[in-house]
């Protein structure tokens, strides 16, 4: 049996026509040895549509302040712009991508956060990977935007696409989850890259304040995905995609090997 990998896709790459082309192809050359599910964000989309509408966008701790008419915003932009650009970019390569909401099937379910002044902002309870499961079967390739559904009302909460795919991945238990960004993985105090990471070395690097930011939300969805039954996960930058299928085959044999000495373009995650 093929083995599963989760990536999220996002970052700076998402914005070059290049990078882009060289990500469909690669996965169109991993999808004859994985099975493959894929995670997307959309900030920059999300902030170019809120401006043609004259929304103001608002954060507070580093999370998007979501009220009703955002909310649709981001529908809009996840679902009609970036969810289907995505799902044709991979069909151009003749792969079966099918384009996918949390809220379909029920797959994930969320709540609000807890700050109430943040609005349609969801974290997630609970992944029914039913229908993921349908479609790798029959060789299918979902293709998520990170929109989950309140169980109560129905309406849509905006989820972290790092959290959301994360979640995906753990619920799943996939051999690895990727998550392409814009750095080259977790960096240390002088700003060297840190090849490879265990969860009591992660709590250190939080506590030294080494991680911190935006890393924070990436590293602790790769714990999540873990610790729910992932074996490992991988933080490279998108500059590298067109290695993708090349560093899977390399992650998965490390792994099996438990050597990661030969890991030099990015941060492996496993739990100990």
């Amino acid at each position: 049996m093929k083995k599963l990998v989760v990536i999220k896709y996002g970052g700076h790459s998402m914005s070059d026509d290049t990078l882009n082309q060289a990500f469909a192809q690669n996965i169109y050359q991993a999808k004859q040895n994985w099975n493959i599910v894929i995670g997307h964000g959309g900030g920059p989309q999300i902030n170019a549509l809120l401006e043609n509408l004259h929304i103001e966008s608002s954060f507070k701790n580093g999370l998007r302040i979501t009220n009703e008419k955002t909310i649709k915003a981001v529908e809009m932009a996840l679902c009609g712009d970036v969810n289907t650009w995505l799902v044709s970019l991979l069909c151009q390569k003749n792969i079966l991508a099918v384009g996918l909401t949390g809220k379909d099937a029920c797959t994930i379910k969320a709540q609000k956060n807890a700050d109430t002044e943040l609005g349609f902002v969801g974290s997630v309870i609970s992944i029914d990977p039913t229908l993921c499961k349908l479609l790798l079967n029959n060789n299918y390739v979902p293709v998520f935007a990170p929109l989950g559904y309140e169980e109560k009302t129905g309406n849509s909460l905006n989820i972290n696409a790092d959290t959301a795919t994360g979640a995906l991945a753990g619920a799943l238990q996939a051999e690895l989850f990727i998550l392409v960004t814009d750095v080259a993985g977790v960096l240390d105090e002088n700003k060297e890259l840190l090849p490879h990471l265990t969860f009591a070395t992660i709590n250190k690097l939080k506590k030294q304040q080494i991680i911190y930011g935006g890393m924070i939300p990436k590293v602790e969805s790769c714990e999540h995905a873990i610790s729910q039954g992932c074996k490992a996960a991988f933080i490279f930058d998108g500059k590298n995609v067109n290695k993708l299928a090349q560093i899977l085959d390399e992650l998965s044999q490390a792994l099996s090997k438990n050597d990661f000495s030969s890991i030099n373009y990015g941060t492996l995650i496993t739990r100990g």
